[in-house]
């Protein structure tokens, strides 16, 4: 079935001051991966994430991850309950308070995993990154389903297997497995700007459905006289 689309939630914060220690421990049955696609080539490749829980982040010991740019990076582990992860380029120097610019973003206690969105920000004089998080936990975004999200102004609409999409702009789409079995589907996409003149061909492709692999395919704009492209990456293991 078709779940009911809604406007991004993707949680993005940037937090105020913040000093000293606050000790974390990581579960490792609560994972994070993260993505960078499009990144240009001056983007940084990695990251040193510190984690908050309460005011103040664990300066001690930061994870370093890489900002993968076409699949979604290993797992690492997260910290149980409500925390902020804060992005910095470099280990933070002894006594150095955590930068209030710094990317950052929060993880409510019930998710189990999450997906990381990197996207280029020139304007953050910390880092020059911005971050989103998708719950990706297992009774939300689970194994066999595709996550549409739409980041263009057109409406995307088909048939992806036997499934229908309708994709709005600006939202999500979670689309339930769209085979009965492993193997191979059609997927047939048209894009709609404003009025149903403005309707193109978008995508006449086949895809493979595989039960245990979650896909997140993101819709990107491109400029005139096309309309948008898809991007479709495979989450495997997770």
């Amino acid at each position: 079935m078709i779940c009911n689309s809604s406007r991004f939630n993707l949680k993005v914060a940037f937090f105020g001051a913040l000093s000293i220690f606050a000790i974390v421990s990581a579960h490792a049955d609560r994972v994070a991966r993260i993505l960078y696609y499009g990144a240009p080539k001056s983007a940084p490749k990695t990251s040193f994430v510190y984690t908050a829980q309460g005011e103040d982040y664990n300066r001690r010991d930061p994870q370093e991850v890489v900002l993968e740019r076409h699949n979604f990076s290993k797992s690492f582990d997260l910290a149980d309950g409500e925390i902020r992860l804060g992005f910095l380029p470099q280990r933070l120097p002894k006594r150095a308070v955590f930068p209030d610019a710094a990317p950052s973003l929060s993880i409510p206690a019930s998710w189990s995993k999450v997906l990381i969105l990197v996207f280029e920000d020139p304007n953050n004089p910390i880092m020059p990154i911005r971050v989103q998080a998708l719950d990706a936990s297992d009774t939300v975004f689970g194994p066999g389903e595709l996550l549409f999200i739409n980041y263009s102004e057109a409406s995307i609409f088909g048939m992806v297997g036997d499934k229908k999409l309708i994709l709005k702009p600006q939202t999500t789409v979670l689309l339930s497995e769209p085979a009965k079995e492993k193997g191979s589907y059609r997927v047939k996409l048209d894009s709609v700007k404003d009025t149903i003149e403005t309707r193109q061909w978008l995508l006449r492709q086949s895809w493979r459905h595989e039960p245990e692999v979650r896909r997140v395919v993101f819709v990107f704009p491109l400029p005139e006289p096309r309309v948008a492209k898809l991007y479709t990456a495979p989450i495997r293991n997770f």
